[in-house]
């Protein structure tokens, strides 16, 4: 039987992976602030998808979501992602990206810039990830000018389960946030190519950082992605947007 989880605090595994990098392997793991599960969440399992992934940067060409329409790649980004993740998303292209369907793990975390205690700490957080298909996209270069190290970060999976209104996904992932002690900044539909949405800012301190997450819930047909973006940085938010506008569920 496939695995259940705690799908808001997988969404989290950028954050925690990030806070994980900035304090060392005292760092939180997935599985330190597991929230009750909400009950769309209680009916979401494992869904292996179909196919081989594209793989990160396999293709600068635009998207085609279900419905054929064009999902643009700006100028400067690349996609990673495809049918074996359920999901497609741009990032910039000096991103490092993990396909967790295929990618050597280790190289990817390694070519992130963490070493020692963190990349262990980064193994088995990603782990939950893995087993969901997930992707994982990093700016390596954040760490370095951030007081934290922590990496501005971006993963990505999607979960089959039953579907529910934008309107309970928003109000049932607040819940969920809240009771982590995040405070939620913004909570709202949008539109993203011809899908509607569940758009979620928020911000959480932990061992002494305060993360800023962009978290993007997109229903398609029985599945829900979820992609979730992650800084400890000021002014992301225009970035964390325009990436925002490129998923595409496949």
């Amino acid at each position: 039987m496939p695995k259940r989880h705690h799908v808001v605090t997988m969404s989290l595994l950028g954050l925690f992976l990030g806070a994980s990098t900035a304090c060392g392997s005292g760092g939180p793991t997935v599985t330190d602030a597991a929230p009750a599960v909400p009950a769309w969440a209680s009916d979401l399992t494992r869904s292996p998808g179909p196919g081989q992934s594209a793989g990160p940067g396999a293709s600068t060409a635009p998207g085609t979501g279900p419905a054929g329409s064009a999902v643009p790649v700006p100028d400067g980004f690349k996609q990673i992602g495809g049918p074996a993740n359920g999901v497609v998303v741009a990032v910039p292209k000096d991103w490092v990206a993990l396909d967790l369907t295929k990618d050597d793990l280790d190289k990817g975390l390694r070519n992130s810039g963490l070493s020692g205690p963190t990349l262990e700490q980064a193994k088995k957080s990603l782990q939950t990830l893995v087993d969901n298909n997930g992707l994982w996209a990093s700016d390596a270069d954040s760490a370095k000018t951030s007081m934290n190290g922590f990496p501005t970060n971006l993963n990505a999976f999607c979960q089959a389960g039953r579907q529910i209104s934008t309107e309970q996904l928003l109000r049932d992932t607040r819940k969920q946030l809240e009771q982590l002690n995040a405070k939620v900044i913004e909570a709202r539909k949008v539109r993203i190519g011809s899908r509607e949405a569940a758009r979620i800012v928020y911000s959480f301190a932990t061992n002494g950082v305060d993360v800023r997450g962009t978290q993007y819930y997109v229903p398609a047909g029985n599945k829900t992605c979820i992609v979730t973006l992650s800084t400890d940085a000021e002014g992301k938010q225009e970035l964390f947007d325009r990436i925002g506008e490129t998923i595409t569920t496949v």
